[in-house]
Parts: structure tokens; sequence; C-alpha cells
């Protein structure tokens, strides 16, 4: 049951799809990731609990740069 709050009241990023997430909307990146965002396609795919990570993890980095920090926005948008 703890395991289950913390996936949900705790860092996005620290499940497999949200560190993938948060390494492809690197704002020193010079490009989109392609190959990185494919991966994340495949893991939300593959897995259970991969479309309610990705979706936190999506949604903590809009908030995180909403107004700041327009290239980690169009990253997390591709």
């Amino acid at each position: 049951m703890a395991e289950l709050l913390q996936r949900f009241s705790g860092n996005p990023f620290t499940t497999t799809v949200g560190q993938k997430i948060e390494q492809a909307t690197d704002p020193s990146l010079a490009s989109e990731n392609w190959a990185l965002n494919m991966e994340i396609c495949d893991h939300i795919n593959d897995t259970d609990e991969g479309p309610r990570d990705a979706v936190r993890a999506i949604r903590k980095r809009l908030q995180q740069n909403s107004g700041k920090n327009f290239t980690v926005i169009m990253f997390t948008l591709t």
C-alpha cells in the first residue's frame, strides 16, 4: 500500500518512463530525440503502468516549465 501511495504522490520522474520523459525534454537538447521518443512510446504500450506514469510525468513537466522554458514545453508536447 505504501508503494502505491508513493507512486501517486511521489516524484513522477522516479519511474522508468518518467526518467525517459525527463531526458527527452532536457532543455540542453538541440532538437527532438526521436529514438528516445520512440522508446517512451514502446514503454507506454508495453507496460500496464506506462500510460499512467507517462501522463503524470508529462503533466509535471508542463507545470514546472509553464511560462518559463519554451524549449521544454515544445519537447514535452512533441
